[in-house]
């Protein structure tokens, strides 16, 4: 089979020719028929984050079937998703549905090989840690592989304070995510995102869009009054300046995008004190959003799959990558 693996840090994914995985008791073979690309594989790629063992075949976002099984719970047939955090199931943070806090967690396309392979293993420690989530069989991959994002927005959404106003950084995959929920809720969402053709995809979406110029913001204050609640879906470094721009007194803040490691957060703390600021930095999902993704999307209350705009064949995954990079269309996949 072929899988793109990241075998050093600061270098091209390279697409190697391997054995399908042998399997052993308890483990599954799926065969992965789509698979999203995260911002965060693009930041290990880069070094920029520090959660990945190379060599590791990467990619977490997974559409699969189950071709082969040695574990009598589960038959050949399954279309299924992961939940790409394995965690011991047995400390105070497992017991709080917070495995991402689980000091024994490993994680597929970080620790394990993940899904940029035609092929994946299951390991069965994965399978007894309720890694498996189970799609109906007509769920088209391109919507199952927006289990894992939106699972990681609904976690945020559900760690946030909301009143009557949202202001979004950032119209990429994540934002747009985030936009829809607000919208869902009944808030009034604005939108800040840079790039036109982004913008032009918020407008579609969020009650108001704005560039993140001082006259824009400026704007924003004139027409809306300021935001609630912000949420940052970059980690432009500007956002973070642009976050206090935008926030009313009392404002909850959410950063929610993952910073490269290295940049700090300074404030004033007598103007945190008397503005009220509230900060959460969410990041992952939990067992609880991860099924309730996958049950919006297979409901149809909530679909993403029109934020699709590139889907690659695996030898091409390094410019998946820099599709990634140079943010062009929004959601990028590879089909092994």
């Amino acid at each position: 089979m072929k899988a793109a693996v990241l075998v050093e840090v600061g270098k091209e994914l390279v697409v190697q020719e391997r054995d399908i995985p042998r399997l052993g008791e308890g483990d599954l073979l799926v065969k992965v028929e789509l698979c999203g690309v995260c911002t965060s594989d693009l930041m290990a790629l880069r070094g920029e984050v520090t959660d990945y063992s190379p060599p590791v075949v990467m990619g977490h976002e997974i559409a699969a079937i189950v071709v082969e099984s040695r574990n009598p719970d589960v038959k050949a047939g399954l279309k299924l998703t992961v939940n790409p955090m394995v965690t011991c199931g047995e400390c105070l943070y497992c017991g709080r549905d917070q495995g991402k806090y689980c000091e024994r967690r490993y994680g597929f396309g970080h620790d394990i090989d993940g899904g940029y392979a035609e092929y994946m293993l299951i390991p069965g420690e994965a399978v007894r840690a309720g890694c498996l989530i189970e799609a109906p069989e007509d769920m088209p991959p391109e919507e199952l592989i927006f289990v894992e994002p939106l699972g990681c927005c609904l976690n945020a959404w559900r760690e946030t304070e909301f009143r009557e106003t949202l202001a979004v950084l950032g119209a990429g995959p994540i934002g747009m995510i985030f936009a829809a929920l607000g919208r869902r809720s009944g808030l009034y969402v604005s939108v800040f995102e840079p790039l036109p053709h982004r913008r032009g995809w918020a407008s579609g979406v969020a009650d108001a869009v704005f560039d993140v110029s001082d006259e824009e913001v400026e704007r924003f204050w004139d027409e809306v009054g300021g935001a609630d609640t912000v949420i940052l879906a970059t980690n432009a470094p500007e956002s973070i300046e642009l976050a206090f721009k935008v926030a009313r007194r009392g404002a909850f803040i959410n950063f929610f995008g993952l910073f490269p490691k290295g940049n700090e957060l300074r404030m004033e703390l007598e103007e945190m004190h008397f503005k009220g600021f509230r900060f959460v930095a969410s990041w992952a999902f939990s067992k609880w959003s991860l099924n309730a993704a996958r049950d919006e999307l297979a409901s149809g209350s909530l679909s993403f799959k029109r934020l699709l705009t590139h889907i690659l064949p695996l030898d091409r995954i390094n410019e998946a990558f820099e599709l990634v990079e140079r943010r062009e269309g929004m959601k990028v996949a590879v089909r092994p």
